[in-house]
C-alpha cells in the first residue's frame, strides 16, 4: 500500500508541473567576537535541492552566558542556487553568549 501511494503521489507531481521542494540546511553558524563590541552572527546556507532559493528565513535563538534563551533573530538569505551555498552575517545588538539553530524557512 505504502509503495503505491508513493507512486501515485510521484505521478501526480509529474502530471501537475511540480518540482521538488528546495532543500536547505545551515552549516558553520558562529558568533564572532571583535573586541568589546556585540558579536556578528555568521553562517552557511546550503541549497541542497534541485531548484533555486529565491528567499530563505534562518531562524537563529541567542542565548545568554548561563545559556538561558534570550531571543530568536531572523536573517534573511536571497538567492541560492541549486546545489550552492551562501555565506551570511547579522551584526546583533545584544551580548549573546551562544547560539543554535531553530528553524530554515524556504519561500
Amino acid at each position: 500500500m505504502q509503495r503505491f501511494l508513493l507512486v501515485a503521489l510521484a505521478a501526480l507531481l509529474a502530471a501537475c508541473g511540480g518540482t521538488a521542494a528546495p532543500q536547505a540546511d545551515v552549516t558553520d553558524l558562529r558568533l564572532q567576537r571583535r573586541g568589546t563590541a556585540y558579536p556578528t552572527l555568521t553562517g552557511v546556507l546550503v541549497n541542497s535541492g534541485d531548484a533555486q532559493i529565491t528567499s530563505a528565513d534562518v531562524f537563529v535563538t541567542l542565548y545568554d552566558a548561563d545559556n538561558r534563551p534570550m531571543e530568536d533573530v531572523l536573517v534573511q538569505v536571497r538567492n541560492v542556487a541549486a546545489g550552492d551555498s551562501a555565506r551570511f552575517e547579522q551584526r546583533l545588538d545584544l551580548a549573546a553568549g551562544a547560539a543554535k539553530l531553530k528553524y530554515v524557512g524556504v519561500n
